[in-house]
């Protein structure tokens, strides 16, 4: 019996990176209102697993598979297959396990606490940090997820509010490589308006603010090199009924991919230095990168 429950969160623990975590890949093969089988791979396990129920309390039953028969499975699920980043955060003497989803359903993160009995279950104080239990609302459910894609309430709620604080914590690269004639800079363009800009996103809670900067670039830009640890500006700009904060990093590059995650939707631009004004508009922006290449050329090479 599967006992446990599931929660939105308000904010995010601190250094949430820096605790046990596990890669998760997991597709639905057969889906009813209360049955459901699916196949997981999480690290280096294969499993497949039946449950039966809903809401807080299921029968599970698992087995393990070898990679020949975990590859079969994966070509007849329905539905988009599930990635997802499971990290372990110990809370007086359980285990909550913080979901961070990615691809399709990135920027959904929950928390599940499973207990080992209904008494301990009912007993349990949440974290203030956790907000509503959707333990027993269907859109939140893996299966749904995996069929009918990112719940419509929670986009529907961010439109009306901001959204969650982790959202408005954002990294990002200024790419470069040197020149005779000194620094060229990466560009790209904003997927609607086709503004020029660097790669930046939210600081997936999963990694560092430098490694998901370079997440960014390799997604975004299709480029991927060295992060100078030492040089950094910050700004801000609104967005999403709130205020972002953006810390920018320099990037040296030392690969510039063919293909790129997303070739379809954002062009790239080398330009000097000296002409970062001609395509960059806002001014914020504009002085946080100038700064970056002024600390960039009192770094002996």
């Amino acid at each position: 019996m599967e006992i446990e429950k599931k929660y939105l969160l308000k904010e995010l623990p601190e250094n949430l990176h820096t605790y046990p975590s596990a890669s998760i890949e997991q597709g639905y093969i057969i889906v009813t209102e209360k049955e459901e089988l699916r196949v997981r791979k999480k690290g280096r396990s294969l499993l497949l697993t039946f449950k039966r129920g809903s809401g807080t309390r299921r029968h599970e039953v698992e087995i393990d598979l070898s990679k020949d028969e975990y590859d079969q499975f994966k070509q007849v699920i329905i539905g988009m297959p599930i990635h997802k980043q499971r990290i372990n955060y110990p809370y007086r003497g359980h285990t909550i396990e913080i979901d961070i989803y990615k691809g399709y359903l990135e920027g959904l993160i929950v928390a599940e606490v499973e207990f080992p009995s209904v008494q301990s279950m009912d007993a349990f104080s949440p974290p203030a940090w956790f907000a509503e239990d959707v333990s027993e609302i269907e859109e939140f459910k893996n299966k749904a997820l995996a069929l009918r894609g990112f719940p419509a309430s929670l986009l529907r709620s961010w439109e009306d509010t901001a959204r969650p604080s982790w959202h408005f914590k954002q990294s990002g690269v200024v790419p470069f490589r040197t020149t005779d004639r000194g620094y060229e800079v990466l560009l790209i363009t904003t997927r609607k308006s086709g503004k020029w800009i660097f790669p930046k996103g939210i600081i997936e809670p999963d990694l560092s603010p430098e490694d998901s900067a370079e997440k960014e670039a390799l997604e975004e830009a299709g480029v991927s090199g060295t992060i100078i640890h030492d040089i950094r500006e910050s700004y801000s700009y609104d967005k999403w009924n709130g205020r972002c904060n953006v810390t920018l990093y320099p990037l040296r590059v030392a690969k510039q991919h063919e293909h790129w995650a997303e070739e379809a939707d954002r062009k790239r631009k080398w330009i000097s230095q000296g002409h970062i004004d001609d395509y960059i508009e806002t001014g914020v922006l504009k002085e946080a990168v100038a700064h970056i290449l002024v600390k960039l050329s009192n770094i002996k090479e």
